[in-house]
């Protein structure tokens, strides 16, 4: 245990320091190449001296945002491994800087600088450290999904007491249950429970067996009268002062309860199927033309950018490669829409518990 703690405690420090030392080379670097083209240095460089200095300048800035987003992504994916939401951001990032950042620079630049070779090795640059984030974004994402479609059909184990340990019998919680009908119910609790005599569950008439004393109280006077103990306890318990909540306050009680919140686990396993197969189906009636989109976007972006082929020299076109370029683009976007689908079903029924 203290050896595992001890590297542990070595990672945290190492991502920690890479992380800050990452996010100092990525910022400088990058507000350096961007003020290269869009403050007009490609055509200030007129002389020999200047175009060699702007060139070495460059380059010294590329080796360190190469090096500053590995380092950034290696300490994200260590020091923020068991969080959900790092996969998601880093593969919308590496997906935007990858396929869209180099077209998005294009349209914004003068034309004169577009057949600059600097000019196309910053944005090159601009492109890999996209894949650099987007690589094991999408292995974060996905394992974030499978995750997510592991806990729908999970079940939530809740402690037992004695009494309901002594039942006859181990209860099945049915789909979508009641609350007497989950196994958190207690048999003499229900017969004078007033969800189980109006069949609405208790979160619905804001009483139930783990909240209201009274019905807590009145199902201990019965088990002392079944067991033949004393019940002289009984009135005192009935004198003391009823505690009278508001509607606001029942009902954040009730949010609060076990019971409530195995029902909301519930419902999320059954929304949660729906929710996919339908972002899926959507998502398979505009593939067609969501995909053409996409392609269009990527082939102009390789006709000033020769690089996003997958072969480099004449004969080297997108229509080749293109439709692969595609289709991992479309991938991709399909399983962050799942992810972002998931997580915001999960956000309605647990955070604000519709």
């Amino acid at each position: 245990m203290n050896n595992r703690a001890q590297i542990n405690g070595l990672l945290e420090s190492i991502s920690g320091l890479a992380l800050k030392v990452g996010l100092l080379m990525l910022g400088l670097s990058m507000a350096y190449l961007l003020y290269v083209l869009f403050g007009g240095k490609l055509t200030a460089a007129a002389s020999k001296a200047d175009k060699a200095y702007l060139e070495q300048s460059a380059g010294m800035a590329k080796t360190m945002l190469m090096a500053g987003s590995i380092a950034v992504v290696f300490a994200s994916c260590i020091r923020f491994f068991s969080e959900e939401t790092v996969g998601l951001i880093m593969t919308l990032i590496g997906g935007v800087l990858h396929f869209l950042g180099p077209a998005g620079i294009n349209a914004l630049t003068l034309e004169t600088v577009h057949k600059n070779v600097l000019y196309l090795s910053i944005l090159k640059e601009f492109s890999t450290i996209g894949l650099i984030c987007l690589v094991p974004g999408c292995l974060l994402l996905m394992r974030d999904i499978v995750m997510q479609i592991a806990r729908i059909g999970s079940r939530a184990a809740a402690p037992q007491s004695g009494e309901e340990k002594a039942r006859p019998g181990p209860r099945q919680t049915k789909l979508y249950a009641k609350c007497w009908d989950m196994p958190s119910c207690n048999e003499r609790v229900k017969r004078i429970c007033p969800a189980w005599s109006k069949r609405k569950s208790c979160w619905q008439v804001k009483a139930g067996c783990l909240c209201d004393q009274d019905i807590i109280r009145r199902a201990l006077i019965e088990r002392d009268i079944e067991q033949g103990g004393d019940i002289s306890q009984g009135p005192k318990v009935a004198a003391q002062p009823k505690i009278v909540l508001t509607a606001q306050q029942k009902k954040e009680r009730c949010r609060a309860c076990t019971i409530y919140t195995e029902h909301q686990r519930q419902k999320f396993r059954i929304a949660s199927p729906v929710a996919i197969l339908s972002v899926l189906a959507i998502y398979a009636l505009i593939y067609g033309r969501l995909s053409v989109w996409l392609y269009g976007v990527l082939e102009k972006t390789d006709k000033f950018m020769s690089f996003l082929t997958y072969r480099q020299g004449a004969a080297s076109s997108f229509a080749a490669q293109g439709h692969t370029v595609t289709t991992l683009a479309m991938i991709c976007l399909g399983v962050v829409l799942v992810s972002m689908t998931l997580k915001l079903l999960e956000y309605f029924i647990y955070e604000l518990q519709v």
